[in-house]
């Protein structure tokens, strides 16, 4: 069994710690801060915790699709070990025995084990003799197989820089220079895929994630924030953006504004675990490192936008039909309530990308049309079975900017150390911070480092 979290040691110097956020990285920073005997409060933006962990629910109140974060992969341990430790259920991400769906060049495909997805675009001819599991391979496998034969993920020793060649170009025009067709690169960049990554960064992911044991909390995604939330002594101060910090020789001042007036709070350390397409916001005094306002200017976050539909039945599983579909438009569609006993279903559209930014522009009732327009071009009629829906873009959210940091070709050379060291008394998590970002798992793993960063340091105390 692969290690999990580990413990923090007891302290003898407990410090007094203000966590800026209430999504999975604070709470978790929280969480083991708390239990070396650390006195912690957290100071959240919004009006509810669980930052980009986002259970939306129906009118009675029963989960109906995830805003944010929507599958925990098993190989991902840290969060897994979470999962265990909050007791919480879960269940498979996908009904099993069921079919899939792909739309190409507008024309439906269902997708079983005899299925060749090389027959569904036009390719040339030693392309197609490869068929899809050969495109596949060739030339997305064989660098994750180089990747791992490295032993470099999660170590110093990442990112590799005999692999950097594979970090130069995004994975769409690295496909390209390899002299892949149109038709190949529209194959293996299907669903909502983020075509800015790099090979490289691609292949991290791939390698730590296993598509078939996907897996999403029983009552929501949510209850694994609530969970922890629950079990801290400190307080959480909803509704309360941080405006500024201010860093002295012995204390961390940060200004809250809120409901009540502006108020001061003080500390002897701060975690930062604002998305940094925010971040720009909160004045820092002295102020942030060159190297980390670099950063703050070119990090990129990636545009997400989800419709979600409560369906009166699953009609789809009539035809054998899971739900799930993936698109050439950086699209999914999701059925995350497949296993509701009384027949009633979801269906979700997932844009990312520039057409999210498409469907932000519409009100919620013509957002709703146009996604059900995409819908019932994989499950035709769905829009006879429409109880309610519901809609939401992370990059109107005030508090995201965006669904994702995820790094683009070259960042992860140029960001190298600096993205999560800290400064001074202030200490840095979220997912744009960890090696998995995009990821639960990058937020629980940056919040424990960043708590195990501050636990272990040594400076004078204000009290």
């Amino acid at each position: 069994m692969l290690a999990g979290p580990p413990r923090l040691a007891p302290t003898t110097d407990p410090k007094t710690v203000i966590v800026v956020g209430a999504g999975m990285s604070g709470l978790v920073a929280a969480l083991e801060l708390e239990r070396a005997g650390h006195h912690v409060q957290i100071v959240e933006a919004r009006r509810r915790i669980g930052g980009r962990v986002h259970t939306q629910r129906a009118r009675d109140g029963a989960p109906m699709a995830e805003a944010g974060a929507g599958r925990i992969p098993r190989s991902h341990r840290w969060t897994w070990d979470y999962i265990d430790q909050m007791g919480l259920a879960t269940r498979p991400l996908y009904p099993a025995g069921l079919k899939n769906i792909v739309l190409i060049d507008g024309k439906r495909w269902v997708i079983d084990s005899k299925t060749d997805l090389a027959a569904t675009v036009d390719l040339p001819p030693e392309e197609k003799a490869l068929g899809y599991a050969g495109l596949i391979k060739t030339h997305v496998l064989e660098n994750v197989e180089k990747l791992v034969a490295a032993e470099v993920i999660d170590t110093p020793a990442w990112p590799p820089s005999a692999l950097a060649h594979l970090d130069r170009l995004c994975i769409v025009d690295h496909l390209a220079a390899q002299g892949l067709s149109p038709g190949a690169i529209k194959l293996l960049t299907l669903g909502a895929f983020p075509t800015a990554i790099s090979p490289l960064m691609l292949s991290r992911v791939l390698a730590t994630y296993d598509r078939e044991s996907l897996s999403v909390i029983e009552g929501g995604n949510d209850r694994l924030p609530a969970a922890i939330a629950a079990q801290l002594r400190g307080p959480i101060l909803l509704n309360s953006p941080v405006r500024s910090v201010v860093q002295f020789a012995d204390r961390i001042e940060i200004a809250v504004a809120g409901a009540r007036p502006k108020a001061i709070m003080t500390a002897d350390a701060l975690i930062c675990t604002v998305p940094f397409s925010v971040l720009g916001r909160v004045r820092f005094e002295p102020a942030l490192s060159p190297a980390k306002q670099q950063i703050l200017a070119e990090i990129r976050y990636t545009k997400a936008t989800k419709v979600a539909f409560k369906m009166s039945a699953r009609f789809w599983e009539s035809e054998q039909l899971s739900g799930f579909a993936q698109l050439d438009t950086g699209a999914e569609i999701w059925s995350p309530r497949w296993s509701a006993d009384d027949g009633s279903g979801v269906l979700q559209f997932y844009q990312q990308g520039e057409r999210a930014a498409e469907l932000d522009a519409m009100d919620e009732p013509a957002r709703a049309q146009w996604a059900m327009g995409q819908i019932e071009k994989a499950f035709p009629g769905a829009s006879r079975h429409v109880q309610e829906s519901t809609s939401y873009s992370w990059q109107l959210d005030p508090w995201a900017g965006g669904a994702y940091g995820i790094p683009q070709p070259g960042d992860l050379f140029r960001w190298q150390g600096n993205i999560a060291s800290p400064e001074g008394r202030i200490y840095f998590a979220g997912e744009h911070t960890s090696d998995y970002s995009a990821w639960i798992e990058g937020a629980v793993r940056s919040g424990h480092r960043a708590a195990t960063e501050l636990h272990e340091a040594t400076f004078e105390s204000h009290r």
